[in-house]
């Protein structure tokens, strides 16, 4: 008896551990397969990511999620980006592309507008480590500071003379510009540490072409090939004409001197 109620009991616990899994399930993000999260470098470290995510749509639709995208980079909606590029054209393999560069928080969000409606067919994340490069600009642009702070006090001095003060001028400036550019490239480096640059690839759905198709594709290329040929025959046929036009009297004169040639020799 104890058995008969409890196997009743037994089912309905599988039933409900049953149910409850398959709830979690109906509760995941239907762009769950769009995670890609952005990237950002630990404190100390000079690491400058990059993502390149290939998507699959119908092909009506990639000019719409290209121009969607590009709006949302340009408008800032998911944080600062800059657009790096852009282009469309009217292929199977790359029917789109687009490139930006933008905080790590909107590389998501980007991802999930730039795919809706479509497939993610793969994604790479990997980073560049610009420590040596950083270590190595600081040291230039420190040197360089040190060597202005010399100049300046040179330029104290009472007792230069006017070609003195000219040359001082012009190597001040000169270490001025090599400055400014020792700036330009620490802000780029660290431009690309707190960003991250994701490459888009849109592609749509590929058709494999079928037995007939690709025998005609290959006789008409064999066509084409044979038409190449007779063209270039033809060609070189023309360039040559002229030469066999000079050369034909040409034979027939070495031939008469020949044999005249001959002639005296035998008599």
């Amino acid at each position: 008896m104890k058995l008969t109620w409890m196997v009743p009991v037994l089912l309905l616990a599988l039933a409900g551990c049953d149910s409850s899994s398959k709830g979690g399930d109906g509760a995941v993000d239907p762009n769950a397969g769009y995670n890609v999260s952005g990237e950002k470098a630990k404190a100390g470290a000079f690491l400058a990511y990059e993502h390149d995510v290939t998507l699959q749509l119908d092909k009506a639709a990639v000019k719409q999620r290209l121009a969607d995208t590009r709006e949302a980079c340009t408008s800032g909606r998911f944080g600062a980006c800059d657009l790096l590029g852009i282009e469309q054209g009217d292929y199977d393999y790359r029917a789109g592309f687009l490139r930006v560069r933008i905080v790590p928080e909107g590389v998501e969000k980007l991802v999930a507008l730039a795919g809706e409606g479509g497939t993610l067919i793969s994604r790479n994340t990997h980073a560049e480590d610009l420590a040596q490069a950083v270590s190595d600009n600081q040291q230039v642009r420190e040197r360089l500071q040190r060597q202005y702070k010399t100049l300046e006090q040179f330029q104290d001095r009472k007792d230069l003379s006017v070609s003195d003060m000219l040359a001082l001028a012009r190597e001040m400036a000169e270490v001025q510009v090599q400055l400014d550019a020792t700036s330009q490239e620490a802000a780029q480096q660290q431009r690309r540490i707190n960003t991250n640059l994701l490459t888009l690839t849109f592609r749509t759905e590929e058709q494999r072409p079928g037995r007939f198709s690709r025998i005609g594709d290959a006789v008409t290329g064999l066509l084409d090939n044979a038409t190449d040929g007779t063209t270039k025959a033809l060609e070189v046929l023309g360039y040559s004409i002229p030469f066999l036009i000079l050369m034909f009297p040409l034979t027939l004169l070495v031939r008469w001197l020949w044999r005249k040639i001959t002639r005296r020799k035998a008599g």
